[in-house]
């Protein structure tokens, strides 16, 4: 069996993410593993891009831009807040926010920090019918074995 050192927690901040930590420190505890927290936000010009093909004046792509700079500061402080309510007796090696497409940036995490296995919720089905299912992407795209947890 492989050694399960790095677990990533893909955290949502929705009120599915307090039910999925029971298992990440009960995980984290049995096999002796740091925790990473990993928060994607949907990049802002994407937007943009995507429903304004000239942009008008003023630019709403700097505006986006500054209007994401400011959203990830104040999410990393609402995850903060949650690591210290939900996971202070867990060892927590990195929590970070990006931006990005959510299940690629996943991906892409377990890759360069070398993630062992990733554990996370399933999510709402109001959420998987508005952004389709990260958790089911991130299960069939992850070089590591994918632990869900059902949100109901």
């Amino acid at each position: 069996m492989e050694a399960f050192k790095n677990l990533l927690y893909p955290i949502a901040l929705t009120e599915v993410s307090p039910k999925v930590v029971p298992y990440v420190v009960t995980m984290a505890k049995q096999l002796d593993a740091d925790v990473h927290l990993l928060h994607v936000l949907r990049r802002f010009d994407w937007y943009v891009d995507t429903y304004v093909s000239d942009p008008p004046k003023p630019d709403f792509k700097r505006i986006a831009s500054d209007f994401e700079t400011q959203l990830i500061q104040g999410v990393q402080e609402k995850l903060k807040a949650f690591q210290l309510k939900h996971l202070q007796d867990t060892r927590v090696a990195k929590a970070s926010v990006v931006s990005g497409t959510h299940y690629k940036r996943i991906i892409e995490y377990v890759k360069t920090e070398q993630i062992d296995l990733v554990i996370m919720g399933t999510g709402t089905t109001i959420q998987k019918m508005m952004f389709g299912s990260v958790a089911d992407k991130v299960s069939r795209l992850a070089p590591v074995p994918v632990m869900l947890v059902k949100s109901s």
